[in-house]
């Protein structure tokens, strides 16, 4: 059976609200998709997606602590970038390895 765009972007779509559920946040997977979607779907369909995914991040209260937490990091405690590490590390983004070296 051949997948239409439609059913493509509805299979998307569906995915992305099974995650939000799960409450799976991978940011970069995400945005891959977004990418990787841009020149295949029409503009209506892409919105739906970008609206979709904007929904997903700014209504969870996940996303209040990722954000807390990314304030944090910014700012230079490293408790919080190792925190952020870890969860990187747990969450498979993909995200580079960072060595901390402290030097008390």
């Amino acid at each position: 059976m051949k997948r239409t765009p439609q059913s493509s972007i509805t299979a998307l779509l569906d995915g992305i609200e099974q995650a939000k559920q799960k409450k799976e946040f991978n940011i970069l997977k995400d945005l891959k998709t977004l990418h990787a979607q841009y020149t295949k779907v029409n503009k209506r369909d892409y919105l739906a997606l970008l609206d979709k995914l904007m929904e997903k991040y700014s209504t969870d209260e996940a996303a209040v602590i990722h954000a807390a937490l990314l304030k944090k990091c910014q700012a230079g405690d490293m408790d919080a970038i190792r925190l952020w590490t870890e969860l990187q590390k747990e969450g498979g983004s993909g995200a580079a390895e960072v060595n901390i070296v402290d030097s008390i």
